[in-house]
């Protein structure tokens, strides 16, 4: 299928995910995620960025739960909407550190957030709508990810996750602001950007 751009990408894709029943998302993203949990950059990672899943993307809940009892330091987003930023902030229990935003999707309670260097994270785990197979990831549109994945010194690995109709061969526009992911993996492979 052909996209004219990435607002008909989201749009399909979204309209996909929304169809998506409960027991396929929780099937598909047990099989992304023990992909993920067999990577050697994920097992010897010890301070671990991922994403709290919202709208039936692939579920992250689990995989934290793991980190948190393996001993390994789980940091999330927190978006300061003010000047659209992403400030990663440990979290240390899922049920006490989180609140509901009054769009649905859970975020750190401002009084749980615990900002960590950019320089400590060995590893990041992020959610796209689309993801091409060079990497390149299609978000909300409201460019988060970009400028945090922008500011990193590109020693840190990236991996996107999504389901496998999310990854299309290529974007037709990628703009000097689109930062690829080292790695997409979903339930049918993983995708390693040369």
């Amino acid at each position: 299928m052909a996209f004219k751009d990435k607002r008909a990408i989201r749009d399909h894709m979204i309209k996909i995910r929304n169809q998506m029943d409960t027991e396929e998302v929780r099937k598909l993203s047990d099989e992304i995620m023990s992909k993920l949990t067999r990577l050697p950059i994920y097992r010897e990672s010890q301070t671990i960025m991922l994403y709290l899943d919202f709208n039936n993307e692939v579920i992250s809940y689990n995989i934290i739960k793991e980190c948190l009892e393996m001993g390994k330091r789980v940091l999330v987003p927190f978006c300061v909407r003010s000047d659209m930023r992403i400030v990663p902030t440990e979290i240390k229990d899922l049920n006490l550190s989180l609140r509901e935003h009054n769009m649905g999707y859970m975020e750190p309670r401002e009084e749980y957030v615990r900002p960590v260097s950019k320089d400590e994270i060995d590893l990041i785990v992020l959610p796209g709508i689309a993801f091409d197979k060079k990497g390149y990831r299609i978000g909300f549109g409201a460019g988060y990810y970009d400028r945090f994945l922008g500011s990193l010194n590109f020693k840190v690995p990236t991996v996107g996750v999504a389901y496998d109709y999310q990854v299309l061969d290529t974007f037709l526009v990628v703009e000097p602001h689109d930062i690829p992911v080292d790695y997409v993996i979903t339930e049918k492979t993983i995708i390693i950007r040369s």
